[in-house]
């Protein structure tokens, strides 16, 4: 795993109801306060999500500047997305919630019901797309392709997607009783789409912090040059 870019974490903490100062935040003077707090750009209701959201943010934290990309509100969840790891997440939410407790001093001890975290980086990974199917499988694949080609139109393959669907099923009795409702999520490892196969550059992304995924992906690189090997 030579290089890793574009690394992108979401964290998203679920509250018990009535614990998240929502109604406070999407006044003017809530809005405000963040603003201030983390520079954003603007806020604004996303109607696909119902949620009230703030945009383009930064965080000095440390003497480095992390990018807040997304900041999202509703009456039950708080989710961030970064530019960076789980540790600037973490930076930002502290200082999200530093601003909660202006609103209300009540929200200083409130801790999440549940903790969800993403990450989705590049990573250069030393195998080719091949690699990761059935060598039959991507010849026959490769082959027909070059048979869909005309005199007119050469055909190519473009991208592959490798992709894995996570289900999720409660086992606190906590969760159930506070009505926490769970979604699937996913991990994927395939070549990065508009960037040639010979690159071996790849997007990978999993419900995981930062570390964990970082060793999930070196995890998956070793696995396959061992089966090369």
């Amino acid at each position: 795993m030579d290089t890793i870019s574009n690394m992108y974490v979401i964290q998203g903490r679920t509250f018990a109801p009535d614990m998240v100062p929502y109604r406070l935040v999407i006044t003017p003077y809530g809005t405000n306060l963040l603003k201030q707090a983390l520079g954003f750009r603007d806020a604004s209701w996303n109607q696909e999500i119902s949620d009230y959201v703030f945009q383009d943010g930064t965080l000095d934290h440390k003497g480095i500047a992390i990018p807040v990309t997304w900041l999202g509100f509703n009456d039950r969840r708080i989710v961030i997305q970064v530019l960076g790891d789980s540790d600037a997440a973490r930076a930002v939410y502290s200082s999200v919630r530093i601003v909660l407790a202006q609103l209300s001093p009540a929200f200083e001890g409130v801790e999440p019901l549940l903790l969800n975290e993403e990450t989705s980086c590049s990573a250069h990974l030393d195998f080719a797309w091949t690699e990761l199917l059935n060598p039959k499988l991507a010849a026959l694949v490769s082959r027909k392709v070059k048979d869909l080609s005309t005199k007119e139109l050469r055909k190519v393959l473009k991208n592959v997607s490798i992709r894995f669907t996570i289900g999720s099923v409660t086992i606190d009795e906590e969760l159930s009783e506070y009505g926490v409702s769970l979604t699937d999520q996913l991990i994927a490892v395939e070549p990065k789409a508009a960037v040639p196969f010979a690159e071996q550059l790849y997007f990978t992304y999993s419900p995981c912090d930062s570390d964990t995924h970082l060793r999930l992906v070196s995890d998956i690189e070793k696995v396959l040059i061992k089966k090369r090997s």
